[in-house]
């Protein structure tokens, strides 16, 4: 690592135990998931190849849904139907958890591989496709079944009443789950916050995180600047996975 300060890192891992984790896309990259604002990223794509739409983050706008639900669900087939797995960094988040180590993880991604990496202290704070719901009737579906199939074929499902299913996602213009407000009125105590691979510019989200570098020894890590380094005591310009790994190695 370019950075001395990253075995200060170290031992700050080695004496934490109540670590709450903040990720965003960029610790999914590794794993074959685009980010979205990145010049590869989910936003640029749309752009290309989507010429009719004005602006790529229609895809996730609420009021965009309800009038034409096909955007997201031609566009987001091609999440789906990826063979993704765990990254390195998801996996250690888990090891963290596994050993005691963590308090909370914090996750503003939809993809679920926290889940299938093992972590079970997760607040997904946008939601996750794992469900879904008919947008007339509030009929409940999971994941497999039909609604699987709609998205993975890129088809928009509706529900028998009529109505659209819509995944349980915060899409722009909706409220972030009441579980994630608990959270952030009644912040949880920890000794080390951890945020990675995210450009903490999606709102409120990132206040929660930003909210704990005034009291709490915080790291970043994120390929990029983000415009917050200096709110933190630590920061690498770093992959994450590189970063999860030489962490991983030092502390086992």
């Amino acid at each position: 690592m370019e950075n001395d300060n990253i075995e200060n890192v170290v031992e700050l891992f080695k004496k934490a135990n109540n670590i709450l984790v903040f990720t965003g896309a960029g610790v999914s990259t590794n794993s074959g998931i685009p980010d979205y604002r990145s010049e590869n990223g989910l936003y640029n794509k749309i752009k290309q190849n989507y010429k009719d739409i004005a602006n790529p983050e229609d895809m996730f706008d609420i009021s965009y849904f309800r009038k034409d639900p096909k955007l997201f669900y031609q566009v987001y087939k091609n999440m789906i139907n990826l063979d993704v797995k765990p990254s390195i960094t998801h996996k250690f988040i888990a090891y963290l958890e596994e050993i005691g180590k963590i308090n909370l993880v914090v996750t503003q991604n939809i993809d679920m591989l926290h889940q299938k990496a093992g972590t079970k202290k997760l607040l997904e704070c946008h939601g996750s496709y794992e469900h879904a719901h008919c947008m007339n009737c509030k009929k409940y579906f999971t994941f497999e079944g039909e609604f699987e199939k709609h998205l993975k074929e890129g088809i928009v499902f509706k529900c028998e009443c009529g109505g659209v299913v819509k995944p349980d996602i915060v899409f722009f213009g909706e409220n972030l789950p009441n579980i994630f407000y608990e959270k952030y009125n009644n912040p949880p105590k920890i000794d080390l916050l951890l945020v990675m691979g995210t450009s903490l510019s999606v709102m409120p989200s990132s206040y929660f995180a930003l909210s704990f570098t005034k009291t709490t020894d915080s790291v970043l890590v994120n390929l990029s600047e983000t415009g917050y380094e200096k709110y933190f005591k630590y920061s690498f310009l770093k992959d994450v996975d590189e970063f999860s790994k030489y962490l991983w190695d030092k502390i086992k």
